[in-house]
């Protein structure tokens, strides 16, 4: 970045060459030309160049060594001023010179033919105009290099603040510079100094000719720098837009400029970073209560009314949990129903089931509430598949393990029960107890799976299902029919 920044000051020493070579070889002087570019390459180039390395020096310290980071925001949001600031001290230092060497001045006209007054107040214009017009352009030049500084700098994780700049006062300054300067330098190149004009060898024409010249510069700095200062943050902040809506919660629009857009960047950041809050509130919170419904919680500003609904219920406990327990020490046991729990859940997740409770070994899940689901009946089953395949296909901990579900549907009342201080999500019905009988029965029938004969006959896609009898469950006065998996299906 250093060399870059080194570099677009150093091409005053180009932009000098063109518009003084022109005016040299238009006066006919091409014997000075010469001195010009000495005089140019000293106070444009090596001067120029000089203080500006010393500018740079903090922020080369910041991105080599990480040092410094309070001062280098300072150093680049002041950059751009600094720079133009010094080219103005180069620029008087190179009129100045260049008068003294007589390079405005043709050799044949003796300066004493001119008046003082005019030849004092003529350095003190040739001065003025070139420094406003030199540091015009490196004011727009070196904030459109602070652009890319700025984003480097934010990918580093040092961000600019936002100032009280206005976006008007550049477009004044700009409208300004490259409306009122060249009117106001032609009118005086043809009143006060026309004797001074006259005296380098330039007509009338050949004046209106130079100072359109500097006009047309100005009008291009302003068409091209003005307006990608305004442009570039507005792509900036467009780009960390785009990411967002893709989910992107880690991004932040870098503040490339110190007024209004920048403003709108820190607000921007603002908003993702309240995002990421809230984000880390729904992802903590989902582990401690069902995913879906912590996210209706947040989005309902923490109601949650009451629902009741046919709903399908599956419920799984580990076969032999007792006695695997007894024989390992409690820290395996612990860590054996994570690693079981974790590749559970991941079919249940899959199929759209909320998981309400995890109680010792066992898991609660319910399909249709509290987010609708008009397959949950087919989603229980599928997901049941899924869990004692992807179950048996492995150890946790070190440990085989098989699981035993029951699965039935019924009506089911779902929200929230507690206290005014701490409330619990959970769900309520003879439909629980029933898949919770259910997955008892699997022990006394050697079985891993049984769905009802009510969630049986909510099934819309085909399963290798086989009757497994009329079961009399407790809390039940008549019996219901039962279904079991071949053991095709378990893989």
């Amino acid at each position: 970045m250093r060399v870059r920044f080194l570099a677009s000051m150093g091409s005053l020493v180009l932009v000098d060459f063109a518009i003084t070579g022109i005016l040299i070889v238009i006066s006919g002087r091409i014997d000075v030309l010469g001195y010009d570019l000495a005089v140019n390459l000293f106070s444009l180039g090596l001067l120029n160049i000089g203080g500006a390395w010393w500018l740079f020096r903090p922020i080369q310290r910041f991105l080599d060594h990480g040092e410094g980071s309070e001062t280098v925001l300072e150093r680049v949001e002041s950059l751009p001023r600094l720079a133009s600031l010094w080219v103005v001290l180069c620029t008087a230092i190179y009129c100045g010179s260049a008068f003294a060497l007589g390079i405005f001045m043709p050799s044949d006209i003796p300066t004493e033919t001119i008046p003082t007054k005019v030849l004092v107040s003529g350095l003190i214009w040739f001065v003025f105009v070139y420094a406003v017009y030199y540091a015009f352009y490196i004011y727009f030049l070196i904030n459109d290099f602070s652009l890319d500084l700025k984003r480097q700098l934010a990918a580093r994780g040092l961000h600019m603040r936002a100032l009280n700049g206005r976006i008007l006062y550049k477009l004044v300054a700009a409208m300004l510079v490259a409306a009122f300067m060249p009117s106001l330098l032609i009118a005086f190149d043809l009143s006060i100094f026309r004797p001074l004009r006259a005296a380098q060898g330039l007509s009338v024409d050949q004046t209106i000719f130079l100072d359109l010249i500097a006009s047309a510069f100005l009008v291009a700095v302003s068409l091209v720098f003005v307006t990608r200062s305004l442009l570039r943050p507005m792509d900036a902040l467009t780009l960390t837009m785009q990411s967002l809506r893709q989910g992107q919660l880690g991004v932040s629009a870098p503040v490339l400029s110190g007024d209004e857009l920048g403003v709108l960047a820190e607000r921007f950041n603002e908003m993702i970073e309240g995002l990421r809050e809230r984000e880390f509130i729904r992802e903590t919170f989902g582990r401690f209560v069902p995913r879906k419904v912590a996210s209706t919680l947040l989005e309902n500003r923490g109601a949650l009314e009451p629902q009741l609904r046919t709903a399908t219920i599956l419920f799984a406990d580990i076969e032999n949990f007792t006695q695997i327990a007894e024989n390992q020490a409690p820290e395996t046991v612990f860590r054996m129903l994570n690693e079981y729990f974790t590749e559970a859940v991941q079919p249940i997740d899959r199929y759209g089931g909320v998981v309400n409770q995890f109680q010792g070994d066992a898991i609660l899940v319910t399909f249709n509430v509290p987010v609708a689901d008009p397959l949950h009946a087919d989603n229980a089953v599928s997901a049941a598949i899924e869990m004692m395949n992807a179950i048996q296909a492995r150890t946790f901990s070190g440990i085989p393990l098989r699981a035993r579900i029951g699965i039935h549907t019924g009506e089911v009342i779902g929200g929230a029960v507690g206290s005014d201080e701490r409330l619990s999500y959970t769900v309520h019905g003879d439909a629980v107890n029933l898949a919770s009988r259910l997955e008892h029965l699997n022990k006394e029938l050697g079985t891993r799976l049984l769905v009802s004969e009510t969630t049986h006959a909510e099934l819309t896609k085909s399963y290798d299902l086989a009757l497994a009898g009329e079961f009399a469950l407790r809390g039940k006065s008549t019996k219901i029919g039962v279904y079991t998996l071949k053991p095709t299906e378990i893989s």
